[in-house]
């Protein structure tokens, strides 16, 4: 069996215009409880990329009220409008 790294680089594979954490969670079917670990992975997989001449990029996480962007992949409110709409990380990977 793969380990969680490796179904979420075949995943990324597959899904060419990118996935958002909960939609991995989904398609590989874990426990939705199981986000801090796809993040841990997540954070570890652009050294395994690198060797084989890929590369991973995140469209940050963005305020759905005052469009506001994050630096990182988890967000739960805005500093800016205090709104909670926030649309999820993308991750995407290319040559």
């Amino acid at each position: 069996m793969r380990t969680l790294r490796g179904r979420i680089i075949d995943l990324l594979l597959e899904h060419e215009d990118g996935l958002r954490v909960g939609e991995m969670i989904q398609l590989l079917n874990l426990d939705p409880r199981m986000e801090r670990d796809v993040l841990n992975a997540l954070s570890t997989i652009p050294g395994i990329l690198k060797r084989k001449g890929l590369k991973m990029f995140m469209i940050p996480p963005k305020c759905s009220s005052c469009g506001f962007e994050f630096r990182r992949p988890k967000a739960s409110r805005c500093p800016r409008c205090k709104g909670q709409r926030i649309e999820e990380a993308v991750f995407v990977l290319r040559t």
